[in-house]
């Protein structure tokens, strides 16, 4: 069976020395630190543990090393914006503090998936989930917004407790709405190559629970369609179902 993580970080801000507040241009100079990892929170889809770890000091080496740990581990990694911000962050820590890289892995961004699927006004994690009937992101919060991070930063011990459970329900949130999503996926990473069955298995969700369901035809070939009666995904058998002297005859066009 594939390994999928779900993993979401919360990070410090960047302090700087500003003259304005609109469009500043800082340089290097005026910078005073440069952010890091405060917290993580990830489980493997389909447990009900939640890891959960967190670093009040502006060193987070042993914190990004725990979650290159767990990236290491895992076959998949999902995260809402994660191409852009969770991964590229975890690789820049890292490399500041000299770890080496995790082994490699599959990477789901369900914002990048939510924007390409589906037409919603907003794509944050919190919007989608609200969409989509999901659990929604801890709310009657005693820190609203960034007060949540400076409370942090002072080492409050409330303002801590609260980012623990906002890290959590985050990561919970997030396995919610891509169980949802993930029936509408494109190019979702084929998890069925990690069972090694051979029978048809669903390649967004791993289920046995198959059937075929008419033919799928590209340029060159014609294939066999599935559907997940799980998950509601869609597949097709690898091989086609033309004979090989029938294939060697279709034209393909070429513009």
């Amino acid at each position: 069976m594939s390994k999928i993580l779900l993993i979401d970080i919360e990070t410090a801000p960047k302090i700087a020395y500003v003259w304005e507040f609109y469009k500043a241009n800082i340089s290097p100079k005026q910078v005073l630190t440069h952010g890091h990892i405060l917290s993580y929170a990830a489980k493997w889809l389909g447990s009900d543990d939640v890891l959960y770890a967190e670093n009040r000091k502006s060193n987070d080496k042993r914190i990004v090393k725990n979650i290159c740990s767990l990236l290491d581990e895992a076959d998949i990694v999902i995260a809402h914006n994660a191409k852009k911000f969770d991964i590229p962050m975890i690789n820049a820590r890292a490399l500041v503090h000299g770890i080496s890289p995790p082994s490699p892995y599959k990477v789901i961004d369900t914002l990048i998936s939510a924007r390409s699927s589906i037409k919603l006004e907003r794509y944050s994690l919190e919007y989608i989930a609200q969409v989509l009937g999901c659990t929604p992101k801890l709310t009657n919060r005693k820190f609203p917004g960034f007060e949540l991070w400076l409370e942090c930063l002072r080492n409050n011990n409330q303002a801590w407790e609260e980012l623990m459970e906002y890290n959590i329900q985050d990561v919970r949130t997030l396995e919610e709405v891509y169980i949802k999503l993930r029936p509408w996926i494109k190019n979702h990473p084929n998890v069925a190559i990690y069972q090694e069955l051979a029978k048809p298995v669903c390649p967004k969700c791993g289920s046995h629970h198959v059937h075929f369901r008419g033919n799928y035809f590209t340029s060159l070939g014609k294939y066999k369609r599935i559907k997940c009666l799980d998950c509601g995904g869609w597949g097709s058998t690898r091989y086609s179902q033309y004979p090989k002297d029938a294939a060697k005859e279709l034209i393909k066009n070429v513009h």
